[in-house]
C-alpha cells in the first residue's frame, strides 16, 4: 500500500505509469515548453482526466488554462522517482537474461549502479561482463551487506528464485526485480516488481488473436 502526503492510496498501477510520464517528459523538453493534459493524455493513449488524478497524488503541477511546464514537471517526476539518488544493484543469475541485462545502458542513465553479478556455474566465477566480477551466489549474503545493495535482480530458473530472493531480502535488499518465471514468496508490503516475459509474449498472443477475429 502506497500512500500520497495528504494519506490518499495511490494505485500501483499510477505508480506505473510514473516512469512513462518521465520518459516522455525527457523527450517532450527541449522541444515544447508547455504541454496540455489533453495533448499529453493523447501521448499516454489516456485521457486529460487520467492524467490530472495521476499526477494530483503527488502535488498540484499544471495551471488552468496553462498546461503544464515540460522542465518544471520533469524536474518534479525525477525527485518523485528518486532517480538523483544512486541505486546500487546486483544481478543473480547470468544467463541470456542475465547477461543482456549487464550491456543495458539506461541504468546506469536512471541512476542504477551494477555492484555484482551472481552465478553458481564454477567455470563463470572470476570472471567479468562489461567490468562487472561474477561471484558465486554462496558470497551473495555478505556482498549485500558489505556494498550496501538496494537492489536485487532474479534471472535464474524456477526453481532456485526464491531462496536466492530468501538470501537477497535476509543480507538487506530493499527491493527485487524479478526474471524468474514464478511467483516468489516475499513478505506482502516487500517492493517486488515481476516481469514474466512469457506472461506478455501470451497477453500479445490473445491479442493478436482477437483483433484477427474482427476481420
Amino acid at each position: 500500500m502506497y500512500k500520497a502526503r495528504n494519506n490518499r492510496i495511490i494505485p500501483k498501477v499510477v505508480i506505473e505509469r510514473l516512469p512513462r510520464y518521465y520518459r516522455y517528459f525527457q523527450i517532450l523538453e527541449g522541444k515544447v515548453d508547455k504541454i496540455s493534459s489533453q495533448k499529453l493524455g493523447e501521448i499516454m493513449g489516456s485521457s486529460a482526466s487520467q492524467v490530472r488524478l495521476d499526477l494530483s497524488y503527488f502535488g498540484e503541477f499544471g495551471l488552468q488554462g496553462y498546461g503544464y511546464n515540460v522542465k518544471k514537471l520533469k524536474e518534479e517526476l525525477a525527485n518523485i522517482l528518486d532517480i538523483h539518488k544512486e541505486r546500487r544493484f546486483i544481478i543473480a543469475g547470468v544467463g541470456n537474461i542475465g547477461r543482456a541485462l549487464t550491456r543495458y545502458d539506461a541504468f546506469e542513465g536512471a541512476g542504477f549502479k551494477l555492484m555484482g553479478l551472481f552465478d553458481i556455474k564454477e567455470e563463470l566465477i572470476g570472471q567479468s561482463i562489461n567490468n562487472v566480477k561474477i561471484y558465486h551466489v554462496s558470497e551473495m549474503g555478505n556482498f549485500i551487506k558489505e556494498n550496501k545493495i538496494d537492489i536485487g535482480i532474479i534471472s535464474v530458473p524456477r526453481d532456485a528464485a526464491n531462496e536466492v530472493a530468501k538470501t537477497m531480502i535476509k543480507s538487506g535488499i530493499k527491493g527485487i526485480l524479478n526474471f524468474a518465471p514464478t511467483e516468489l514468496d516475499v513478505p506482502e508490503d516487500f517492493p517486488i516488481e515481476n516481469i514474466h516475459i512469457i506472461d506478455k509474449a501470451l497477453a500479445l498472443s490473445f491479442l493478436i488473436k482477437a483483433k484477427e477475429k474482427t476481420k
